[in-house]
């Protein structure tokens, strides 16, 4: 059937990267629901030192992102508490290991996938590994970033205020005290030098971090705008990341993208379309990665407190997703999933009249998918008993009927393409 167009270009919709790595480090900056802005402080602090040591403009610049990105193998909060109670944490590399690979997978953010792996790695052990002296760099100054972090958590914790002065002293000395071991002894006396500064402290806020990184003109393939293959990729890591914080939701983003775009292209939503509704999928789950572990995680029905903030997610998704695309539908589309026709969905309770396909699609696309997924509290449901839910949920006119309808149409190869179970 033929259906109106949603798409502001028949080739592709522009995105600017810059924006897209901050938001990558906001949703990153999540999942230390206690101890946000790690990522943020990390790169800010990567950056003035990479100045210090007189690198090139696009090198310094290079670190920032590398900062931003560098915690994406951390999907759990407690994971992140971890790695920030010790100065040398147990395991840590487990998490460089998959940011590694999770960014090798993704083509734009792939340059990052070594100095990730890395970042956790002791200067004496490091200073011999055959790799690129531009990566050993990055990586070096990340893990030296990454505890001063850990350091400032540390000695501030227990200051009844912001008087990050009164520990300028301490953290200098536990810097120069693991210089030549833990950390590369060049960087740490450029870093010494830093942190006897009073402006590298005070200036030390996500919304000042976030303005430096958006003036940057020295790195090319950021100043590249990005094409729906591009974004594809960046949704794919950013969906990995999300279903990666619950062994439950494994794949839910990627598996509610795919059959979203199956069935747009079911109801007739020409290739552009789709892909947009695709990415939307990926990134619909997004502001989970603010939801505490132990909601996501929970065997049983939740209380009523628990629903409230699980509802949050939504909003969550919104916010981000506006961030990178601010003339496309895709955060509205994505954050409308959990809207009903009727409604009685939320966030904002919108109806019929609110919802476009696209917003009804990725909506049974979720619902399908979850019933058709072990979860927590249940196994996964067949298709004869999704059926008997979902009807009820179209009969009651919560779901679009029309969009169901194609779905039943087709009910076998859509749970293969939900599942992951063919044959």
């Amino acid at each position: 059937m033929k259906q109106p167009s949603y798409s502001d270009s028949s080739s592709g919709f522009e995105v600017d990267l810059k924006q897209a790595l901050i938001w990558v480090a906001r949703a990153l900056d999540y999942v230390g629901v206690d101890d946000t802005h790690h990522s943020h402080r990390v790169a800010y602090i990567a950056y003035q030192c990479a100045l210090e040591l007189g690198w090139a403009e696009n090198k310094a610049e290079f670190c920032y992102f590398a900062g931003m990105v560098h915690d994406c193998g951390v999907s759990e909060t407690r994971e992140h508490t971890m790695l920030l109670e010790q100065l040398v944490p147990q395991d840590a590399k487990a998490h460089c290991i998959r940011g590694y690979h999770t960014l090798k997978q993704c083509r734009l953010l792939s340059q990052f996938a070594t100095p990730i792996l890395y970042h956790h790695t002791h200067w004496k052990e490091l200073e011999h590994i055959d790799i690129p002296a531009f990566e050993k760099d990055v990586a070096a100054l990340l893990y030296l970033s990454d505890r001063l972090d850990f350091m400032r958590a540390r000695y501030v914790s227990n200051c009844h205020s912001d008087l990050v002065t009164l520990h300028e002293e301490l953290i200098a000395e536990c810097v120069m005290a693991n210089a030549g071991t833990l950390f590369n002894p060049h960087m740490c006396d450029a870093m010494v030098k830093l942190v006897m500064t009073d402006a590298f402290w005070f200036a030390m806020e996500s919304e000042h971090i976030e303005t430096i990184g958006l003036q940057f003109e020295n790195i090319d393939w950021l100043q590249k705008q990005l094409t729906i293959e591009d974004m594809n990729s960046l949704g794919l890591f950013l969906a990995r990341i999300v279903d990666a914080k619950s062994p439950f939701t494994y794949q839910h983003s990627q598996k509610v993208a795919e059959l979203s775009r199956y069935l747009a292209k079911k109801v007739g939503l020409d290739e552009h379309e789709q892909e947009m509704i695709f990415i939307a999928g990926l990134v619909h789950d997004i502001g989970k990665l603010k939801t505490p572990d132990e909601i996501l995680h929970k065997e049983g029905p939740l209380n009523e407190r628990e629903y409230t903030r699980i509802k949050r997610h939504t909003i969550d998704t919104e916010v981000a997703l506006h961030k990178v695309f601010p003339n496309a539908k895709i955060a509205e589309w994505a954050s409308n999933h959990h809207e009903r026709l009727d409604g009685t969905g939320y966030p904002y309770h919108k109806t019929g009249e609110d919802l476009d396909v696209p917003s009804r699609i990725i909506a049974v696309a979720d619902v399908f998918q979850a019933l058709s997924q072990d979860r927590p509290y249940r196994g996964r449901m067949t298709q004869q008993e999704i059926a008997i839910i979902m009807d009820e949920q179209v009969e009651s006119g919560k779901l679009c009927s029309a969009v169901y309808q194609v779905l039943c149409s087709d009910m076998q190869a859509c749970y293969e393409l939900s599942t992951g179970l063919y044959g």
